[in-house]
């Protein structure tokens, strides 16, 4: 009978399997591995671990990339074999990680930087703490991998932010994505903040997936919501509605200003209001393609003394 193992703990078979990997680069096993770079080699191993769906290569890849560090060679000793590793190859492993381009939820993303952070590279973590500290804030430009790093401190704070508005981030429209505090899977970021401004973020209906989670993730904050000027469509708000039908949903204003909504988008928001009738107060959605026949279920709400919607902004005008 051969002998079974039991792991008491996932992140210990997680971390066998990154030895494993790291002997058979060390030991030439053409068998597993065809790349004879470590930085060429580890540059895929983190390109498949982004490509997973559900993120369960994340821990693996860390721990991976840990595993050249000398120090933790000195630990492990013959176990991994000769590892012939130059700072060159180190710097060039820790270069791609930093221009590593994603299309992955914001949460996976964070994934890179704690790769850096294993490797001992804390460069781009004292560049954000500099960058905080900073007093023209929206003059400096985010890479993608500093708004990774500014996510991870996000969801490493206990403290509740009053506002987050990400249109003050000088960044591109990965970075601002990454930026989306969201929970999924292994990621722990949550939405620690009161208000929140996404306005002209160039947000698509896609980018409304990630933003819901990290909404249903910690939903008790969260009062006031922003997404004006973005191309979230009917069927982004489809997914906001997911949020807005939630009993523990404490939002009290919305705004759909701009978003290329169609009537489409109306039936959604009404059966939204009406599973969760006591929270929202302003809801405004004008310059959107909409009719005055299209919003008259929302209309009709406002007037409904059942439900606690005060304002309602639209193509007629404010009701």
């Amino acid at each position: 009978m051969k002998p079974v193992y039991c792991f008491v703990h996932l992140s210990i078979q997680e971390f066998l399997a990154a030895v494993y990997m790291f002997h058979c680069y060390t030991n030439k096993d053409i068998e597993v591995l065809n790349d004879t770079y470590l930085d060429v080699f580890l540059s895929r191993v983190m390109d498949k671990s982004l490509k997973s769906k559900n993120g369960h290569l994340d821990l693996f890849v860390r721990f991976l990339h840990g595993l050249t560090l000398e120090s933790n060679q000195k630990i492990l000793g013959s176990l991994l074999g000769k590892a012939e590793i130059t700072p060159e190859i180190i710097q060039r492993t820790v270069n791609s990680l930093k221009e590593k381009k994603t299309k992955i939820a914001p949460d996976r993303s964070i994934n890179i930087f704690q790769c850096l952070i294993e490797m001992n590279d804390l460069s781009v973590s004292q560049e954000i703490q500099e960058f905080l500290r900073s007093e023209n804030r929206s003059e400096k430009e985010l890479s993608e991998i500093h708004c990774s790093a500014l996510a991870y401190m996000l969801q490493m704070s206990e403290e509740v932010l009053e506002e987050l508005d990400l249109k003050r981030y000088k960044t591109s429209l990965e970075g601002r994505l990454r930026l989306i505090p969201v929970e999924i899977s292994l990621g722990e970021l949550k939405l620690f903040c009161s208000v929140s401004s996404l306005t002209s973020c160039r947000l698509s209906e896609t980018s409304c997936d990630s933003l819901v989670c990290a909404l249903m993730s910690n939903p008790s904050h969260l009062t006031e919501l922003d997404l004006s000027d973005n191309k979230l469509q009917d069927s982004g708000v489809k997914l906001l509605c997911n949020f807005l039908e939630s009993p523990d949903c404490q939002l009290e204003a919305l705004s759909l200003w701009e978003c290329r909504l169609t009537r489409s988008s109306c039936h959604p928001l009404v059966l939204a209001l009406k599973s969760n009738p006591s929270h929202l107060r302003e809801l405004d959605m004008r310059d959107n393609y909409l009719k005055n026949y299209d919003v008259k279920a929302l209309i009709d709400l406002q007037k409904n003394p059942d439900y606690r919607l005060e304002m309602f902004r639209s193509v007629g005008g404010c009701y």
